[in-house]
């Protein structure tokens, strides 16, 4: 009698469903794997079952899983298989490699890379067919992951027994001592059945994702990204419990009591904390006293440009505004303007009352331009008039 993962491994077999390929198909493409549903082979194999979208996205989710960081091969006439038969041996060379995987509403697809003597032989038509390998249920016939896949003319082959050993040591069967460490390192009794044994190789895909996602990490995050994710978390949730003064073994909602209890009650450290109302009007203090020096500042600079003659007295509010606004800026025009007149600075100060019907950008014109705002006032009259 086969042990249970014997019988378990055994239910590999080389798909009865195949994929014909196209010339269009050597440059690398999308190909079906396998159908939605249960399918059959023709030579009556099966039936199997890869089921519904969620049940594929399973079975994807199992062989990412069970293929970590490699790609899903694709040999000749699936070879790599034939190889693992004591006393048969042989070379098993790629053909091409499954990339990625996905799910369509028609079943699971995966996207191909072919190797250059690939892509010709499929241009050549010397090989027609995509047939995987995949593992499943021995009594249901549940299609559990995709393990590989072969460039075939023969995708009908029954390829059972050498597809079991080519996972089985040759020993296995007859060496129960490497079953029952299977056995124990899966948590599991000895002699326990197939139906046992694949319940646990399923609760542990699913344990894994759960515990990605648990690490803020993907579903398909490979197993040595959840190690170091979980590695961290342990290493924090020490230091946790030491800090509350518990061992290093203590429990999460040990952790958790201990230091609520240790922070129930507590005030402030005085000496390291302000009140936040002290906070509050310090920053206000400083927004004022900033607000004051730049006032000053303000102030000082138009006074400046007034005195130096380079900004008519009836433009300081003109003036004020612009320093407030950009202060350095200001400084630069004031630099750089030149200075006003001795005529153009009395005209201004004896024509003030006939200015006063002109605004801001006008008076800024008349600086401009050494004209007397009466002058201009009266210009600005004559055109209207005009009009």
């Amino acid at each position: 009698m086969k042990s249970a993962l014997a019988s378990l491994l055994s239910a590999a077999v080389v798909a009865m469903h195949s994929t014909a390929l196209s010339a269009a198909d050597a440059d690398g493409a999308w190909v079906q794997l396998t159908p939605a549903g249960t399918f059959s082979g023709r030579n009556g194999f099966g039936p199997w079952v890869t089921g519904d979208k969620a049940s594929m996205e399973k079975i994807v989710a199992n062989t990412r899983t069970y293929a970590g960081s490699t790609d899903l091969a694709i040999d000749y006439d699936h070879q790599a298989v034939y190889g693992a038969v004591p006393g048969v041996g042989g070379k098993a060379p790629a053909a091409g490699w499954i990339k990625e995987l996905k799910v369509h509403d028609d079943g699971i697809y995966g996207r191909v890379e072919w190797t250059e003597k690939a892509a010709t032989a499929i241009r050549a038509k010397e090989y027609r067919y995509l047939s995987p390998v995949f593992l499943h249920e021995k009594t249901s016939g549940r299609v559990l992951l995709i393990r590989m896949a072969g460039l075939t003319n023969t995708p009908n082959l029954d390829l059972v027994a050498v597809a079991a050993s080519a996972l089985l040591h040759p020993e296995t069967e007859q060496n129960g001592e490497s079953m029952d460490k299977i056995l124990a390192a899966l948590g599991l009794a000895t002699g326990t059945t197939d139906a046992g044994v694949i319940a646990a190789i399923n609760a542990l895909l699913t344990s894994s994702t759960a515990i990605a996602k648990a690490a803020g990490l993907t579903e398909t995050a490979k197993p040595d990204e959840i190690l170091a994710a979980v590695n961290s978390i342990a290493a924090d949730r020490v230091k946790f419990a030491e800090a509350a003064g518990l061992a290093a073994t203590a429990k999460s909602e040990e952790i958790v009591t201990a230091v609520q209890s240790a922070v129930k009650g507590v005030s402030p450290d005085p000496t390291r904390f302000v009140p936040i109302a002290q906070v509050t009007a310090l920053q206000t203090d400083l927004k004022k006293l900033q607000e004051d020096v730049l006032g000053d500042k303000v102030t000082e600079a138009v006074n400046s440009a007034i005195e130096a003659g380079k900004v008519a007295p009836s433009l300081k509010e003109w003036a004020t505004d612009y320093a407030k606004k950009d202060l350095a800026s200001f400084q630069t025009f004031i630099g750089n303007a030149p200075v006003l007149t001795k005529p153009q600075l009395a005209d201004k100060k004896r024509d003030a009352g006939a200015g006063e019907t002109l605004d801001e950008a006008q008076l800024a014109v008349c600086t401009a331009l050494g004209i007397a705002p009466a002058e201009y006032r009266k210009t600005i009259a004559a055109e209207q008039e005009a009009r």
